[in-house]
């Protein structure tokens, strides 16, 4: 995989490449094998439990410095249904050194994620204005070992040991649980955190190198500015600081990496001063592109801790039918010498007069306008069936979903691809059964 590293000044105009090919996803590919009979039963088992019971025969190699290969044999009689939990590490077995050093230990992710992605991804797609699904809404990383056969599959990974050498296929690892990696509780639960909340790979590597190994974040954008930009270290500073304030527990809660990162003040032209107040009241506590709204007073420049959006809407006319507004969409890193800078601005239609119109109404037209505004969809290549569309994010946050509206017919359903996993100033590959497709909505992560 190849990241191209970016300017700071740069970086909310261009995208690093960042390959995440939907037809590429790395979930496994079971073993075709005859009908089971009819009173057959599959058994659920822990793998790591079940390679100590001797029902499984793992072999974990290298595969480079963001994916590590995992073959799983089934030595029982039985149909498993094999739990791969988060926080496990593939670790360097000893006896393997390499001549001047060892090499990398990995972290692992989820089995579904296609390539740039890492960790389980929360559905947040239940519309905009409506509240967020529950923490516990978390798919489980399984995958069905027939009797007597290998399933093999290509997870992604981070590096636990900046500065080791990268490991390749020759390197073989023991897969093992992080409490039995490091008796580190910040760097178990980091990775238990990265594991079960989805983001892109940069974000989680430079998390995964502050916290097992105390690398500066200078000293990353310094020797590793191909594999973590700029933005993915803020959010990644992020996780790092909830890691010592969030309640006890072996994972952050993920509510407390969303709270405070999209402000929104509305204000109205006159005569739509009024209606803009009432709006105001109305979106407090729904959410945008995924997150919680934070509602400001006109005289109130919110406070940033962490990378954060400001969203100056202003209401400028309505007629029977519809609304009219501007956004002006400001951003922070949250570090010492940023304050909130210009993103972009972008002009929003709502299909219903103001008079009518609600909160959710107002947020499904801002989430629309921002989505177009600062996620753009190009024509990467088209072949007989399908086009591959390149996803380049502008957005200061990773994008857990992307809703794609299929060109060519007006009557078309957006559709949705999920846990994408592209990071701030990152582009990926989406592959769509259409001439092309345009945005219509997006799902950030909060880091």
């Amino acid at each position: 995989m190849l990241w191209r590293p970016l300017c700071p000044a740069r970086a909310w105009s261009a995208a690093g490449l960042l390959t995440c090919s939907m037809l590429a996803a790395s979930a496994p590919a079971e073993p075709s094998e005859p009908a089971p009979p009819a009173d057959a039963v599959t058994e659920t088992v822990q793998v790591l439990k079940a390679g100590a019971a001797g029902d499984l025969k793992l072999d974990v190699r290298g595969q480079g410095r963001d994916r590590v290969r995992v073959a799983i044999r089934n030595t029982s009689v039985k149909r498993l249904n094999v739990v791969l939990p988060p926080g496990l590490v593939a670790a360097s077995a000893i006896g393997q050194a390499r001549p001047g050093g060892g090499f990398q230990s990995m972290g692992l992710g989820s089995i579904s994620n296609p390539p740039g992605a890492f960790g389980e991804f929360q559905d947040r797609s239940r519309g905009a204005g409506f509240q967020s699904v529950a923490p516990d809404d978390v798919g489980v990383n399984t995958v069905i070992v027939p009797a007597g056969q290998t399933v093999e599959m290509s997870v992604p990974a981070v590096c636990l040991n900046f500065g080791l050498p990268t490991p390749t296929s020759r390197d073989r690892f023991e897969l093992v649980d992080v409490d039995d990696y490091t008796r580190d509780p910040r760097a178990r639960k980091a990775l238990r955190t990265l594991a079960t909340t989805g983001t892109s790979h940069g974000v989680a590597q430079a998390a995964a190198w502050r916290v097992f190994n105390h690398v500066p974040f200078e000293l990353m954008l310094a020797r590793a500015s191909k594999v973590v930009n700029v933005h993915e270290m803020a959010l990644a500073s992020r996780l790092v600081q909830a890691l010592d304030t969030s309640p006890e527990g072996d994972r952050i809660d993920p509510a407390s990496l969303t709270e405070s990162r999209v402000f929104v003040r509305i204000q109205g032209d006159c005569p739509l001063a009024d209606e803009a107040k009432r709006l105001a009241g109305e979106l407090g506590g729904l959410h945008l592109l995924g997150l919680p709204v934070r509602v400001v007073g006109d005289d109130e420049i919110p406070n940033a801790l962490a990378p954060a959006l400001y969203l100056k809407v202003t209401l400028t006319g309505s007629q029977k039918g519809e609304t009219r507004g501007r956004l002006l969409v400001l951003v922070s890193l949250a570090s010492p010498a940023e304050d909130w800078s210009p993103l972009g601005k972008t002009t929003f239609i709502e299909g219903s007069s103001v008079s009518v119109l609600d909160g959710p109404g107002l947020a499904r037209a801002l989430d629309r306008a921002l989505a177009s505004a600062f996620v753009g969809v190009t024509t990467d290549r088209r072949g007989p069936r399908s086009t591959t569309l390149r996803v380049e994010n502008r957005l200061p946050f990773s994008l857990a979903r992307v809703m794609i509206k299929p060109s060519g017919s007006s009557g078309s359903v957006a559709v949705p691809f999920t846990g994408v996993g592209i990071g701030p100033a990152r582009a990926g590959q989406v592959s769509i059964e259409a001439p092309g497709g345009t945005v219509d909505r997006v799902t950030l992560t909060g880091l």
